[in-house]
């Protein structure tokens, strides 16, 4: 009899564990989604041409062209660093007058460089450099990380929840499925997605959080 129940606790200890370990990596898979990356002609040209404009129109800091690539609807949302932690803002419109957050000012950009499509560069805080420099696109890659996902999970364990289930469904509609995109360069850099809607492309995140190092 002593040898059944030791038999069932067992059983049960390694279904526990089996269980435990799924979960594990359920939430694991949850901040990160898996996409089909780009790689039809005609596919590279769209995406290729909102991000040039995007970037040329925050060159040129004119308001009208870039808020042409903010979804109607949906809008885009801006992360950004306060402090240690990164959080973010959404917004329906975008002017270079009223920057995010309102102590950053959108600094002057130049850009010479030829868009790839290629792994990103990364930065290091320690070195205070990119691996490489230049203007790259992840298409080529079919995972995809979510950030403002992230940040809300961390807000939600950590904070009182800022975010009600209208704004989540908008933030995994501005996020899924985004192709990430950066122009590394020595001074100023631009981090940005880029997401298909139906037919058209729009620019539904800015990362002014990356490559800052301060906290």
């Amino acid at each position: 009899m002593i040898k059944k129940y030791l038999a069932y606790f067992f059983v049960w200890g390694l279904l526990l564990t089996a269980c435990n370990n799924s979960n594990k990596t359920t939430e694991e898979k949850q901040d990160s989604v898996v996409r089909e990356p780009i790689d039809q002609p005609e596919e590279v040209q769209q995406i290729s041409e909102v991000i040039t404009r995007f970037v040329r129109a925050y060159i040129s800091q004119d308001n009208e062209k870039l808020n042409a690539l903010v979804h109607p609807e949906l809008g885009m949302a801006i992360i950004y660093r306060p402090g240690a932690a990164d959080t973010f803002a959404l917004i329906d419109s975008f002017d270079f007058k009223k920057p995010v957050p309102e102590y950053y000012a959108y600094p002057p950009l130049q850009n010479d460089q030829v868009l790839t499509f290629e792994k990103l560069p990364s930065f290091d805080c320690g070195s205070m450099k990119w691996d490489k420099t230049g203007f790259y696109s992840d298409t080529t890659s079919n995972s995809q990380t979510q950030l403002l996902q992230t940040i809300v999970k961390f807000e939600e364990e950590f904070e009182s929840s800022k975010y009600n289930e209208q704004q989540k469904k908008r933030i995994q509609e501005l996020e899924n499925g985004s192709y990430r995109v950066i122009l590394a360069q020595p001074e100023e850099s631009l981090i940005f997605h880029v997401k298909q809607f139906g037919t058209a492309w729009y620019v539904t995140l800015l990362d002014r959080a990356y490559g800052g190092c301060d906290a």
